[in-house]
Formats: C-alpha cells, structure tokens, sequence
C-alpha cells in the first residue's frame, strides 16, 4: 500500500512540474495567395519544432539548440513582448512572434505596411529565425 502511495504522490508531483514549467516562444510568417502558415516553438529546454499549414498548424519537425541559446532567446522574446503593448496588425503576408508563459500567450503580429512594427522587433524576429532555420530537423515519430 506505502508503494502506491509513493508511486502516486511522485507521479502526481513530477505531472504538476511539467505543467508549470509551460513556456515557450513561437514565431512563424504567413498569409499570401494560400493562407499557408509556417511556425516554430522553442522550448527552454532547446527543443525545436516547425510545422506548417493553413488554420491549425501541427508540429511535424523537431530539431535542438544548445539550451544556454533557448534560454538567452526566450529571455530576449518575453522582454521585447512584455515592452511593446498590444501590437496587432497583419498584412496580406504576415509576421508574428510570441512568448507563452503557463497559457498566458503575449504576441506580436504584423505586415500591414501602413503599420510597421518597431525595427528592434523586426531585428530580434530575423535573429531568432535565423538561428532555428540553422537547426536540423528530424520527422516527429
């Protein structure tokens, strides 16, 4: 009986750990004649997934990152985010970043050319990509 009990309280501790360590940045372009969206989350763990697809995207890829870069990029996202206020406004093609921190999601999206997002965005935006688009991916089993 002590067995189960340990086994449950430790289940039941390791469940509620994974849950509140729930963060994550995204980032992905989209939009144009076929509304296709191309998307990146990546964990502090350095975990990187991509995917692609119109409406819901599903994660297809998974590549890594050195966990010292995930971390020092999600600190760099989650700041930028935090300053700029509420920032909404998609072109025909659009851009968007975003940090997410136990399910409360802070995003920056734009392409409206009568709207352009502050160049410091812009700048942190192509750094990220580049550095996931470095990354190997391998098919999600």
């Amino acid at each position: 009986m002590l067995k189960i009990y340990l086994f449950t309280l430790i289940t039941f501790i390791f469940s509620f750990t994974a849950t509140a360590q729930d963060k994550f940045i995204t980032l992905g372009s989209g939009g144009g004649f076929t509304g296709s969206t191309t998307m990146y989350k990546v964990t502090p763990k350095g975990e990187v997934f991509k995917g692609a697809g119109i409406g819901d995207v599903q994660f297809t890829l998974c590549g890594k990152i050195k966990i010292a870069k995930a971390k020092q990029m999600m600190t760099q996202v989650a700041d930028q985010v935090s300053a700029a206020t509420s920032f909404n406004h998609p072109g025909n093609l659009f851009y968007f970043i975003s940090y997410t921190e136990d399910n409360n999601v802070r995003t920056i999206t734009w392409g409206d050319v009568e709207h352009p997002v502050q160049e410091d965005v812009k700048k942190l935006y192509d750094e990220v990509l580049a550095s996931v688009n470095g990354v190997s991916f391998k098919p999600i089993k």
